[in-house]
């Protein structure tokens, strides 16, 4: 049965998590040159108006409380207004992420990634492997995910006839584990391999197998 962990995760709030979502395994495309200036057109605005109100300090010390304290509201409805362009660039695919694949990022070996990464990458093709011992996969696992054990999985990764070429995701019950698999399936010629470590931080949603 598909379960759900509580969590908040919403895939539109994208743009607000920078380190998270465009990283170097995503990157950001502007479709035209007024929407790079319009994804930070506020962000412009404001270090003006921090700028303005400095200068107003200098000519009208007295006043400086006032000042900043109007130029705190600006910036505060500057910061407002940014998100929800951005918001709005992104629902007119003015500007979308793309994931570049470890060759196309010169990555020799394998991208150790977090999982709202992962889950992104998820909506693409791929093969999605848990290498835990199978009693772990049986009890929770990930959808559309594969069992395969680290102890097998030069021998059956070899038996599917996967290309080397293909998006590979690893993941297991532990973090070590995890790594092992990952550069065991470079060290096999695989190209494009993704670890993002234990399914208990997986915060999405999992397999549960209720009869165990």
């Amino acid at each position: 049965m598909l379960k759900k962990r509580p969590i908040e995760f919403d895939i539109s709030d994208e743009h607000q998590d920078g380190d998270e979502i465009f990283n170097e395994v995503f990157e950001m495309r502007f479709m035209d040159s007024k929407a790079k200036f319009e994804w930070n057109m506020y962000t412009y605005v404001t270090f003006i108006i921090l700028a303005v109100a400095m200068i107003l300090n200098f000519f009208l010390p007295k006043y400086m409380y006032i000042i900043l304290a109007i130029a705190a509201i600006i910036m505060i409805f500057c910061y407002y207004l940014n998100n929800k362009k951005r918001l709005q660039l992104i629902a007119d695919k003015r500007i979308c992420k793309v994931r570049l694949k470890n060759k196309e990022r010169n990555v020799q070996g394998y991208t150790k990634i977090k999982p709202k990464n992962a889950v992104a990458i998820m909506k693409e093709k791929c093969l999605i492997i848990e290498v835990s011992v199978a009693d772990y996969y049986e009890e929770m696992h990930i959808n559309n995910a594969v069992s395969i054990p680290l102890e097998i999985l030069e021998e059956e990764i070899t038996k599917m006839n996967v290309n080397k070429d293909e998006t590979i995701l690893v993941y297991s019950r532990g973090e070590e584990r995890c790594d092992q698999a990952a550069q065991k399936l470079v060290d096999l010629g695989y190209s494009d391999v993704y670890s993002f470590g234990s399914i208990m931080d997986w915060p999405f949603e999992v397999v549960i197998n209720d009869n165990n």
